[in-house]
């Protein structure tokens, strides 16, 4: 009986196994290489924009289940291949779907999977307690702070069952300000002397001081489960 159940389960783990073996394999490429692999696959396919764009919303989804491949990498890729406006909307709607898997299989895991999350990681209590305030707020803060991976955070939020709206409006505000400075950078790349890539680079210092300050403050106000 139970052989009968787990064929199903098999057989779609055998489905999805090469798309999963090639998306560790770009994954691989991706961070050894970091921004210039970006530049390979892209230039690789350079008469086919749609071809461009599709590779890098795949590297989007890829980075939902993926630890290894920073956002700053995809943001400067997509910087340095599309002007600075397109190269933004771009980005926005690859973090929206970055944001889709790690949120429903959130959803569907439930309650004790937040408690095994902050078993993993204890900063993540604060959050939790946090999100009972404004969800919009609580999306916001915890993207905007950015000390947790986001793919952890992306779970957790499906987890406590944020309603979706707040969870996509909230994640994209909380990581809109670094994204657009880091898409400058790459929009300015081949210039690391001029005034854009210079003020893009104090801009990424400036907010990550700003988000040391905010989490500290979340360290004094919610501090860890004893």
């Amino acid at each position: 009986m139970k052989t009968t159940k787990l064929k199903p389960v098999v057989l779609k783990i055998l489905r999805i196994a090469p798309l999963a073996l090639a998306g560790v394999l770009i994954t691989v490429f991706v961070v050894k290489n970091g921004p210039s692999a970006i530049s390979v696959l892209v230039e690789r396919s350079s008469e086919k924009p749609w071809l461009t764009l599709f590779a890098f919303m795949a590297l989007f989804l890829l980075k939902s289940v993926s630890f290894g491949l920073p956002f700053a990498v995809l943001y400067i890729g997509v910087g340095s291949v599309y002007p600075l406006g397109w190269a933004i909307i771009i980005n926005i709607v690859g973090i929206v779907i970055n944001m889709q898997i790690p949120y429903f299989l959130g959803r569907h895991m439930g309650n004790s999977y937040v408690q095994r999350l902050i078993a993993r990681y204890p900063t993540l209590y604060r959050f939790e307690s946090f999100s009972k305030r404004s969800s919009l707020l609580f999306s916001f803060s915890i993207k905007f702070i950015g000390k947790i991976p986001h793919e952890i955070t992306n779970t957790l939020l499906g987890s406590l069952k944020i309603p979706y709206i707040s969870y996509i409006v909230g994640g994209i505000l909380g990581l809109a300000p670094t994204m657009v400075a880091t898409t400058m950078v790459g929009n300015n790349i081949t210039e690391p002397g001029s005034p854009a890539f210079i003020l893009s680079l104090v801009a990424i210092i400036t907010l990550t001081i700003i988000s040391f300050v905010l989490f500290r403050r979340f360290d004094r106000s919610y501090p860890e489960k004893t």
